[in-house]
């Protein structure tokens, strides 16, 4: 049995108390898909707040809420319109106080996303900005020209569109206006608008700074809204923010992010686990040791289970593969984000049997099916129509349903949520393809932690003892649905560990020993040895 390992060393926080990011368990909420109060079929603020306490029965510290800044009611013209305003087809101001406050309750961090790539080619900002108004004159990219020269392609730019007003043109993205980065001014009204919602009691915001023309221009802005941040919550007395950056420009560029002396990022997310093709063992840990090595010494990546508007774990790897993503995920280091859904194994929705064509404020993709409560005939999610279909398994992938079974997705998250907090969960790092299986070890700790999981095709055997220093014999603290290895049950080390396709399991152990000499302590017999044959040989002159 061929076996590959990478070995990793990751200490989280430099001494002191690690702030609250850095180990966190966000769960990632889609507003519009949550739980809707008024029976209008799109999910709202009130309907966030009163479903709250299911997120933090997941183990989760944190939620992040999508896009809720006023967006345009036209939907020729989408986007947002304001970045301090409330969609009114979310709620307003005082909804949104009482979704702070209940947060703040139940311990719950409270994360909105600020979607500053693009505009509203109705906002008051572009027409400002087209009027050439003092202070919005480059806060959308703008190109000089006439209308029978297009500029040429750029990247970032899906294409330009000639305004009459300021006789150019402006780029445009998903017929949004794309706003430029590179601008001071944008950059001001971006830290003022960041410095309103931590005053509305957020702990932090999610962006997405590419700007692909100048990659230097997001970095810089990622910079100065950390600036700003930190300077605003010292002049409020709140606490220091985090802020959270999604990059679609792969894990070396997307790095620099995380800026110099902690001027940057708080985490960059990752995503591996959530690639559109499911990844063989060999390839996934090489993607993870990359994934940690590129960032600033004590930085380290938050890691996503599904991307907001992609296909979820059951649809884009199989169903069966939703409890291994999990368990790996949260063995790795640092923070990570479980997407809406994913942790009930809910598959996307079927497009093709949506019957609305209202204009809704975001697009509709199949990820964004409704979550399943229950398995009624709208899953408890509306009183009236459902913006989009549910999703084709609902009936058994549903909240209700699985929460009250220990061995259902929702249970294999909870235990290893809540296992990750453990002083057992050492700061040190392995990763191993053993056969066709990932196993990630924790270790440092009280404890060892061990994730075995195959992402293979086919049956394999993964030979635990060629990881040296583990204990003869480790507990089962979850396991996959339909797997053979029962909660509580102990596993031998020294046979071999036979896995179905995305079978994973979760192993508990006493801290791990390294027995014999180590490489340190061979080198020194060796020079010991060596010195000895030459004193000798002297000695015989």
């Amino acid at each position: 049995m061929w076996l590959a390992a990478v070995v990793l060393t990751t200490l989280l926080g430099g001494g002191g108390a690690d702030p609250w990011w850095s180990n966190a368990v966000y769960y990632s909420i889609l507003v519009d898909s949550f739980k809707d109060s008024n029976g209008d079929g799109l999910g709202d603020l009130q309907g966030v707040t009163k479903q709250l306490s299911y997120v933090r029965a997941l183990g989760a510290d944190a939620v992040i809420l999508s896009p809720i800044s006023a967006r345009s009611m036209n939907c020729d013209t989408p986007g947002t319109t304001d970045f301090t305003d409330i969609d009114e087809r979310y709620g307003n101001l005082d909804i949104f106080k009482g979704l702070a406050e209940k947060a703040k309750k139940l311990e719950l961090k409270l994360v909105i996303t600020l979607t500053i790539e693009t505009i509203s080619s109705s906002s008051e900002l572009f027409n400002f900005s087209a009027e050439r108004k003092s202070g919005f004159e480059d806060k959308v990219v703008w190109r000089d020209g006439n209308p029978d020269e297009t500029p040429p392609e750029e990247v970032g730019i899906n294409h330009w569109i000639w305004h009459d007003g300021r006789k150019a043109y402006y780029g445009s993205s998903r017929n949004e206006a794309v706003l430029n980065l590179c601008s001071e001014s944008l950059a001001a009204m971006l830290s003022n608008c960041q410095c309103t919602w931590l005053k509305r009691g957020i702990a932090g915001v999610l962006l997405n700074p590419d700007f692909p023309s100048n990659h230097e221009c997001g970095v810089q802005l990622v910079k100065k809204m950390m600036v700003s941040a930190t300077s605003c919550s010292r002049a409020n007395n709140l606490e220091t923010p985090v802020i959270l950056v999604e990059s679609s420009l792969g894990a070396e560029t997307s790095a620099k992010y995380y800026g110099e002396g902690g001027l940057g990022a708080n985490s960059v997310i990752s995503y591996d686990f959530a690639s559109p093709a499911k990844r063989p063992a060999a390839s996934l840990a090489l993607a993870l040791h990359a994934t940690l090595l590129f960032p600033p010494q004590d930085m380290i990546p938050t890691w996503l289970t599904s991307k907001r508007n992609e296909s979820r774990i059951a649809t884009r790897y199989g169903s069966e593969m939703v409890d291994a993503i999990i368990l790996t995920t949260l063995a790795m280091p640092g923070a990570m984000i479980i997407q809406q859904g994913d942790e009930l194994g809910a598959a996307d929705t079927i497009l093709e049997w949506a019957s609305s064509s209202k204009c809704w404020p975001i697009p509709a993709v199949a990820s964004a099916a409704p979550f399943p409560w229950d398995d009624t005939p709208t899953a408890s999610f509306t009183s009236g129509e459902p913006w989009l279909p549910l999703a084709p398994n609902y009936r058994y992938a549903n909240a209700k349903t699985e929460y009250a079974n220990e061995l259902s997705h929702i249970g294999v998250m909870k235990v290893a949520s809540a296992i990750r907090k453990s002083p057992a969960v050492g700061p040190y790092l392995e990763l191993h393809r053993l056969g066709e299986a990932l196993a990630i070890l924790r270790w440092g700790g009280s404890g060892s932690l061990l994730v075995v999981s195959n992402f293979g095709q086919e049956k394999t055997e993964a030979v635990l003892s060629r990881i040296p220093g583990l204990p003869a014999e480790m507990t089962v603290a979850a396991s996959s649905g339909g797997s053979s290895m029962t909660l509580g049950s102990h596993v031998n080390l020294e046979k071999n560990l036979k896995l179905v396709p995305g079978e994973s399991v979760l192993l508990i152990g006493p801290p791990r020993h390294c027995s014999g000499p180590g490489p340190v302590d061979k080198i020194a017999s060796k020079l010991s040895e060596g010195w000895q044959k030459i004193n000798k040989y002297f000695g015989n002159l």
